[in-house]
């Protein structure tokens, strides 16, 4: 007789599907000023979604977090990179929308 999924591995899937399409915070650190959005997607891979406003366009990527940080309710923190004439203007996490990191030198 075959057993139903138990809660717990009902759970343990969908972590692993959720972490899954995350990018690791070692992708994030290798963004610098001036790329271009091609060079975004070759390191951090599909943006989760993206925003357009007049001039800038804005993409969002899911950053899974430091083993110690994590919870199993959240995982994972939302980051935006953004664009200004196609090439890296800034970025920073997108729940702290006042705490950017400019990288502009």
């Amino acid at each position: 007789m075959k057993r139903p999924f138990s809660k717990r591995t009902a759970l343990g899937l969908f972590v692993a599907l959720s972490a899954g399409a995350c990018v690791h915070n070692g992708n994030l650190e290798q963004v610098r000023a001036r790329m271009t959005q091609n060079e975004v997607v070759a390191i951090m891979g599909q943006p989760e979604s993206s925003m357009h406003s007049p001039g800038r366009d804005c993409t969002v990527y899911s950053v899974v977090k430091d083993f110690w940080s994590r919870v199993p309710w959240n995982m994972s923190n939302k980051y935006y990179v953004c664009y200004v004439d196609g090439r890296v203007d800034y970025f920073g996490r997108a729940d702290q929308p006042d705490v950017r990191i400019s990288l502009k030198q």
